[in-house]
């Protein structure tokens, strides 16, 4: 009942903020304003035609109205060493991902972080990534792409 009642003022926030104030909301947390980056909240059966109703042309531009003005600037190391928004691949390097989610073939910033916050410990919201108090394991998310790793 108190979940119900909190997306209900969350929604209600929503629908009378601004577009730039919507903005300042984090998508990540829990219940997540899903109009951070919809224009429309997806169904599954949207979601499994690949239908997200994104604020932007695609995951990646969509994620970089936040981000890019923080972790992924152009240019950074992040975006050299593990570019995104490709569908090709060099085969000496790495593979297609074997578990890892692409969309429409594309690697996305979601084919390797989650888009909510997990109830688990995770490390900059990174799928199968094992945090043991300060150790942090990335080897099995790494495996999935790179060859002999």
């Amino acid at each position: 009942m108190r979940y119900l009642l909190i997306c209900a003022l969350a929604a209600a926030v929503l629908l009378t903020a601004s577009p730039e104030s919507r903005a300042l909301l984090n998508p990540h947390i829990k219940p997540e304003p899903c109009e951070s980056c919809h224009t429309k909240v997806p169904t599954e059966a949207d979601g499994r035609v690949g239908d997200y109703f994104l604020l932007k042309n695609s995951i990646d531009d969509t994620c970089h109205v936040c981000h890019e003005k923080t972790c992924c600037k152009p240019g950074s190391l992040h975006g050299i060493n593990h570019p995104s928004n490709i569908d090709r691949w060099d085969w000496k390097l790495f593979r297609r991902p074997k578990t890892l989610p692409l969309h429409r073939g594309f690697i996305t910033c979601n084919t390797c972080h989650l888009h909510s916050k997990p109830d688990v410990p995770s490390y900059k919201m990174v799928r199968i990534v094992i945090v043991d108090g300060k150790r942090i394991d990335w080897a099995e998310l790494c495996r999935d792409c790179h060859q002999g790793y």
